[in-house]
Formats: structure tokens, sequence, C-alpha cells
């Protein structure tokens, strides 16, 4: 919507069909046809919203940089997969969300291998095998 000013004093001066009309947004004064008049569009006004979303973009993704998560064990940031996965389920006893991928593969493959030597059977003691198979 244009938005068009002048003064009393320019319109009893040089008439109300002089150029004695700002539009603001533009420089200079003009007739009220010619300052209510759109020669360039939509375009200038479709730019700046072009702008003003390029700028909130880039503030969320700067914002999201700033918060995104890091891993406890290394130190690295969440990839997106990551985070998304960790938002959206939750912590079991064998997950821990404050790792990265990389970090928690590792750490349930140490568990795993925990795990399955807990579970073998003892190997026989040499010392003792010889003396029940003497006895």
């Amino acid at each position: 919507m244009p938005v068009v000013v002048t003064t009393l004093a320019l319109m009893k001066e040089h008439g109300a069909q002089a150029a004695v009309w700002r539009r603001l947004g533009r420089t200079g004064r003009q007739t009220l046809t010619d300052a209510l008049d759109n020669p360039d569009g939509d375009q200038p006004h479709e730019q700046e919203l072009a702008a003003a979303r390029a700028g909130h973009e880039a503030h969320r993704l700067a914002e999201w940089e700033n918060h995104r998560p890091v891993c406890a064990d290394c130190g690295e940031k969440f990839s997106d997969d990551r985070y998304t996965y960790v938002k959206h389920h939750r912590p079991t006893r064998n997950y821990d969300h404050t790792l990265c991928t990389t970090c928690q593969e590792r750490n349930t493959a140490a568990t795993a291998a925990a795990a399955e030597w807990t579970a073998r059977p003892p190997a026989p003691d040499p010392a003792t095998t010889a003396v029940e198979a003497g006895a």
C-alpha cells in the first residue's frame, strides 16, 4: 500500500496537481498520480521478502549450530540424523543419548563383548586340573 505525504505550504504554493507529493520509500517529489503509480510492480516487495526469508533461514541455521548437541565422549557435534533420532526416541539401558553414532556403536560393541565374556564358563585352572588328575 503506497503512502504519500505533502505539506499544506507546498499545496498552497504549487497546487495539489503539481509535484508536491512524496511517496515513502522513494526519493524526490512527484505528482499525486506518479506517486501512486507502481511502475516496478511487486518486484521490489518480493525481493525484500526473499531477503528477509534468507536472513531468517540463516539465523535459524546459526541458532541450530549454536545449540546442536555434542557427544559426551568425543565432543563431536551430532549429525542432523543423530539428533533427530535422539530427539524422538526414549533412552534405554543399552542406549546412551549423550553419545554420537560412532561412540554409541563402540559403546554397544564393548557392552556386548563384556556380556559375552561374563557369560562364558570359566576356563579350567591348569594347577587344579593336574591335582584332580593325580588324585
